[in-house]
């Protein structure tokens, strides 16, 4: 498998509120990682432009071990894992010094880039993408599963142009902060708002997260976010009262019911650090 690295230094810009990397920003960061990795094996934005084509994220899972925040230095090992007739499935894994700090995949569709409609990847592509090597084909994991029979909690959002990318689209990054408002939302709902988990002295941050994508959205658009406890009927709790864990699922529909998005995602405490900006405990 060929692999690449980017090395970045994280930005004080992009921690949350307890002073981790947000989640839209580790996407982000392994995004630019594949675009990269492209680059580097012959195939950058001027040749994809020239054929007309472009890879667009079907999926992406990630997780989440170790918190990091602003000054720290990570970096981010990418390779392909296969190749199938339009896909590709990429895997990353991300480092501080010796610590491996998350590690996530990102199934990839080859699409035409006037009708976003799947084509076959070109065995030029296949080759300089793999080295070379024959290249396997893994089986994807289980489609996420959403329990639609208990009554969700809904947040509406409106699209804005500040959400779409370089393709007009809304971004998956962008998305990743919209599944967490609506979270936030939902342990609102369940007596735990952010202003009572800060005062408890830390937050319920993503440490896992399963995101498919089913659709495009533009700007103008208005999203319906649908979100659910995962087989509890509150947050729960531990001995000292503050939540321990939370797992949710979600939907993310347009205005005409269309289904957009479809994710899971693990939620643990973080205690804030007594340092501020720096990552939690």
């Amino acid at each position: 498998m060929r692999t690449y690295r980017l090395e970045r230094r994280l930005s004080h810009a992009d921690v949350d509120f307890l002073g981790e990397l947000k989640v839209a920003a580790l996407l982000g960061l392994i995004e630019q990682a594949a675009v990269e990795a492209s680059s580097d094996a012959g195939f950058d934005a001027e040749w994809y432009a020239r054929e007309r084509r472009i890879w667009i994220i079907r999926r992406t899972r990630l997780e989440r071990m170790v918190p990091v925040g602003g000054t720290d230095t990570i970096e981010v090992e990418t390779g392909i894992l296969d190749v199938r007739r339009a896909r590709s499935l990429r895997r990353y894994l991300l480092r501080r010094g010796a610590d491996l700090v998350a590690r996530a995949t990102t199934d990839w569709v080859y699409c035409d880039a006037d009708t976003g409609r799947p084509v076959s990847v070109p065995q030029t592509v296949h080759a300089g993408l793999f080295g070379g090597a024959p290249a396997p084909v893994l089986p994807r994991a289980p489609a996420v599963v959403v329990d639609h029979t208990r009554p969700p909690c809904e947040l509406t959002l409106p699209v804005y142009p500040s959400h779409l990318d370089h393709v007009a689209h809304v971004n998956n990054a962008v998305y990743a902060d919209f599944l967490e408002d609506a979270a936030c939302a939902l342990f609102a709902a369940h007596d735990w708002s952010l202003e009572r988990m800060l005062a408890a002295g830390g937050a319920l941050r993503v440490n896992r997260l399963d995101a498919e994508y089913f659709g495009s959205v533009m700007a103008g658009a208005q999203l319906t976010v649908r979100s659910w406890l995962e087989d509890a009927a509150s947050v729960p709790t531990g001995a000292d009262g503050v939540p321990t864990a939370a797992r949710v699922t979600q939907t993310v529909l347009d205005e005409d019911g269309r289904e957009v998005l479809r994710a899971a995602s693990g939620w643990v405490w973080r205690h804030r650090s007594p340092v501020v900006g720096a990552p939690p405990v």
